[in-house]
Formats: C-alpha cells, sequence, structure tokens
C-alpha cells in the first residue's frame, strides 16, 4: 500500500477542491480517507490503515472542525455501511455484520459527534467490523446468494406493499421459496415476515424524526393497511407508539 497511488495526497492539487466551501472540502476529504482506507482493509492491514486514517484526520483537523455534528454522524454512519457490506460480500455468514450494522445506526442516530469523539469513533467502528471479519473470511455458500437478495429487495422496497410472497416471487426465480426461507432463518436469526416488519419500523423512525409528516401520511407511504396498523406494529416493536417515539426523541434533540 505504501508505493501504491493514495487519493488524498492529490487533494491539495485539485483546483475543484481547493476552491470549495470548508464545509465542502471537509466531506470531500472524508469521503477520500474512506476510499483509501478501505483499500488497506481488503489487502488485510488494518493497523495500517489505521495509523493512515489518524495521520490524515489530526492533519485536517481544521476541517473536521467546519462540519456539524450530523455531518460528522452521516460520515461514520456511512462507513459503517462500507464496512458492514464488505462484510456480507466475503462471508457466508452475514448475520453478525447486519447486526453490528444495525446496532451503530442506532447508537449514532443518538450520540452527538464531536470533532474530539469522531477519530476515536472510526477507530473504534473499523476494529469491531475487522474483528468479526477475521474468521472465515472469504467463505462461500450456496445459499448466501438468495439471502443477500432479500435483504437487497427488501431495503429497495420498504415504501411498497412488501410481503413475504413478493420477495420469493423476486428471489424465486432461481431458488426454491423454502431453501430460501430456512437459508435467511438461519443467517439472520429472523423470519423474512420479522425482517420486513423490521426494517419498516426502522424506516419509520427515520421518518418521524426527519420529516413533519403525519402519523397517517407515514403509515400511507410505507403502505401499512392504516395509521392504527402502523401504530400497533410501531409499538410492539418499539415500546412507544409512534407520536410517543417523536415527542420524547425531539425533545432530547
Amino acid at each position: 500500500m505504501g508505493t501504491e497511488i493514495q487519493f488524498v495526497q492529490y487533494l491539495h492539487q485539485m483546483r475543484d477542491y481547493n476552491d470549495q466551501h470548508p464545509t465542502t472540502k471537509g466531506l470531500i476529504l472524508l469521503g477520500y480517507l474512506e476510499r483509501d482506507f478501505i483499500r488497506f482493509y481488503r489487502a488485510g492491514k488494518v493497523e495500517e490503515g489505521i495509523r493512515f486514517v489518524k495521520e490524515n484526520l489530526t492533519r485536517s483537523r481544521d476541517l473536521l472542525n467546519k462540519l456539524s455534528s450530523e455531518e460528522k454522524q452521516l460520515q461514520l454512519s456511512a462507513l459503517v455501511d462500507v464496512l458492514a457490506f464488505e462484510g456480507m460480500q466475503n462471508h457466508a455468514e452475514i448475520y453478525e455484520f447486519v447486526q453490528l450494522r444495525n446496532d451503530y445506526h442506532h447508537w449514532l442516530d443518538k450520540l452527538p459527534v464531536t470533532t474530539e469523539r469522531y477519530q476515536p469513533l472510526v477507530v473504534q467502528i473499523i476494529r469491531d467490523f475487522a474483528a468479526i471479519a477475521q474468521p472465515n473470511a472469504l467463505t462461500y455458500s450456496t445459499h448466501l446468494e438468495s439471502t443477500l437478495d432479500v435483504l437487497y429487495y427488501t431495503n429497495a422496497h420498504l415504501h411498497d406493499h412488501l410481503t413475504v410472497k413478493k420477495v420469493l416471487a423476486h428471489v424465486n426465480q432461481r431458488c426454491n421459496p423454502e431453501t430460501v426461507r430456512r437459508a435467511f432463518s438461519q443467517e439472520m436469526h429472523m423470519s423474512i415476515r420479522d425482517y420486513i416488519n423490521a426494517k419498516k419500523i426502522q424506516e419509520a423512525e427515520h421518518m418521524l424524526l426527519a420529516t413533519d409528516h403525519t402519523i397517517r401520511a407515514i403509515a400511507a407511504e410505507l403502505s401499512f393497511y392504516d395509521a392504527a396498523d402502523f401504530s400497533k406494529r410501531f409499538k410492539k416493536e418499539t415500546g412507544q407508539t409512534p407520536l410517543e417515539y417523536r415527542q420524547e426523541n425531539t425533545r432530547r434533540a
């Protein structure tokens, strides 16, 4: 890696970059750092990659200070997604990567991210994913592809009327439906139906805090039967009604 091109080395030579607003420059820098780090990560040089990230974050502290807590939080969430995707692409047993990704997203959503905390959080995220990536790396099983298909199809159709039957109709073009169900439950430790519901509730949580849509409008947008059905399923999953969730988390913000 030391002799290969590193994208961040060329930022200062790019006129378009130097002419950008400091906030934009900070976001571009973090994107390039992530891109460079992944090359270390794929080569199995995690500690070398961490040193590279630390050096560049320290050197770019002024730009990092220009970013809001929310912008830094989004960058950390993007890193989580990239590392989770790397794990899911290269492992047959993907549940740990999905679970760790979801745990981090829930945690980061509620965490103020200061410049001082940013670098330690980056290192923590990297090491947590690296720890579960080392065993059985680059393994493969015949049912992995169908499980990934279920994940990707569900995530791409959260705003549709999504049923297990529809998901299986998409995946079953190549696989037996019962094989898909069993493989998914084995790897994800939940049924396809439970995964669909969990992802819809997760999307609802985001919409409740990121938009001013009414409960009824969110229920309709996510294709729940009606607002009452949405509220019932939301409370079962989170322990709160949608309104209680919005009020409590808005007060915290």
